[in-house]
């Protein structure tokens, strides 16, 4: 039985076709890979399955029943349930009155939240998902968050539930975790529909795979004993054409005897709780330093002493080289644009001194940013909330590395961007590396980070723990294709060990 049926389902934006005339299945009881470029039209199908946009004309059916959703209330009444790519939670709100919202449960005195903790505990022992009811959720990890949303899903009893980038923001450890969880889905007979960018995930927990290119279905098939997957193949299908992915610049050797900036002995404490605990970090000009970690362990306080942000430590930090900081910052849609501005005016704002810039102005710097960046929309004047996260992602990247500035800080440079994109990026930080500028790159991408860095750091509870320069690791670095490189398991598993405080 098919738990969604796509008919002919055609979606416009003025001119833009975000989907055309796309028709597929989603089977009850699999996990559901939809795969594309950014733009292609995933996250616009998927809207549409959730309420959130209306379809311009075609069918869509949930378990053989013809629906027209003209919200999300309508999507969660038909037992869908979707937890985005940015989570939909209010910070100050403890765990079980961010699930509980919009569903509360009542008695003759109230609010019932006796019988919603009982249900809500049964659940998190079900599946395992460890969550402090009480908790708020500003202090939960990025994985944690992650975990109240999907609990929102099961409180409302969804049985297709939709994933948008769900492993973009977690480490290893955590990713495990999640698709432990899938499993125990799966065990309950639910749907999973998973989107994502990242193949061997894709490979490893999909039953069937759907790609679109350019809002059009151009590709299905499954993935078991009988069927399997070949990357090569699904990038083909991604991207039209592997040869034309960008390929990586090779490493140009510099000399690495001018730190850019040094951090000795630094602590850190906020609301009276340790963040850095006697961190020593320094970075050189023409060197790419990777840190890797399990969010919260004090990443962001490292950044935010960088870029000036935290003054309140105590230890040293020198910083040699004059000009300023550029920062690609871990959150694009509350720190990295105007949603607003549009690409001209987004990008203006780098360094901005000026009370009025021309349009002509604006325009040029518009058009060279999309030329050169490869970014896709219809209307170049349009506020840049209208495109899609990777082209979001594109347009920020561009802003701090067209800059003079001598050090780079990246967070998460190619979360929730596709294949060509992130081979585009990760090509321009070996060009400013090889420039020589001082990269300081923070990502929960092993894979990137072990490709990329010179250096790499772990850093656990406010600390680096232990630093491997390049010839330590380089080696562990395979392919199965040109698109997308992997790292050996073994040196995978150690870097979780030390992630999550396991020396041995």
């Amino acid at each position: 039985m098919n738990a969604i049926e796509f008919e002919n389902i055609t979606k416009k934006f003025e001119n833009f076709i975000a989907n055309d005339d796309i028709t597929f299945y989603i089977r009850k009881n699999d996990v559901h890979c939809i795969l594309g470029e950014n733009g292609a039209g995933k996250s616009t199908l998927m809207n549409i399955l959730f309420g959130i946009y209306k379809k311009d004309s075609g069918k869509l059916k949930v378990f053989g029943n013809e629906v027209e959703f003209s919200s999300p209330l309508d999507a969660i009444k038909n037992n869908i349930g979707m937890v985005h790519q940015h989570f939909m939670l209010i910070d100050d709100f403890t765990v079980l009155e961010n699930v509980i919202l919009g569903n509360e449960i009542s008695n003759k005195y109230g609010l019932d939240f006796k019988t919603a903790e009982d249900i809500l505990n049964k659940l998190i022992a079900k599946y395992d998902l460890g969550i402090d009811l009480s908790s708020t959720v500003s202090s939960l990890s990025i994985g944690l968050q992650q975990k109240v949303e999907i609990l929102k899903l099961l409180y409302r009893e969804s049985e297709i539930l939709i994933f948008d980038e769900p492993t973009a923001v977690l480490s290893p450890v955590e990713v495990d975790l999640f698709f432990k969880i899938i499993e125990s889905f799966k065990a309950d007979g639910k749907t999973i529909i998973f989107i994502t960018h990242k193949l061997n995930e894709v490979k490893y927990i999909s039953d069937r795979v759907s790609v679109l290119r350019k809002g059009k279905l151009v590709y299905e098939a499954d993935n078991n004993k009988n069927s399997a997957l070949a990357i090569s193949e699904l990038s083909n299908a991604i991207v039209g054409d592997v040869s034309n992915i960008i390929v990586t610049e090779n490493r140009k050797i510099n000399k690495n005897d001018s730190p850019a900036f040094e951090l000795n002995n630094i602590f850190l404490s906020v609301n009276n709780v340790r963040k850095l605990n006697d961190l020593c970090l320094n970075l050189f000009m023409g060197e790419i330093h990777g840190i890797c970690g399990v969010e919260g362990n004090g990443q962001s306080e490292l950044v935010d002493i960088v870029y000036g942000l935290q003054k309140n430590f105590t230890g040293q930090y020198v910083k040699n080289v004059s000009g300023g900081i550029s920062i690609v910052p871990d959150d694009r849609k509350r720190k990295g644009f105007i949603k607003e501005f549009n690409i001209g005016e987004n990008i203006s704002l780098k360094g901005a001194n000026f009370i009025y810039l021309p349009a002509d102005t604006i325009n040029k710097i518009s058009d060279k940013i999309i030329s050169g960046n490869d970014i896709r929309l219809s209307d170049k004047t349009a506020p840049m909330g209208n495109l899609s996260g990777g082209n979001q992602q594109k347009v920020i990247f561009a802003r701090e590395t067209i800059s003079d500035n001598n050090i780079l800080i990246l967070v998460h440079p190619t979360r929730g961007v596709d294949i060509n994109a992130t081979a585009f990026i990760h090509n321009e930080i070996l060009l400013q590396r090889n420039e020589g500028k001082a990269v300081l790159l923070i990502s929960s991408d092993l894979d990137e980070l072990i490709s990329l860095s010179d250096r790499l750091s772990v850093m656990y509870k406010g600390e680096i723990t232990r630093t491997f320069n390049r010839d330590e690791y380089s080696g562990y670095i395979r392919s199965e294709s040109e698109v997308e490189p992997e790292t050996d398991p073994e040196f995978l598993q150690m870097l979780g060990k030390l992630m999550t405080g396991i020396n041995d």
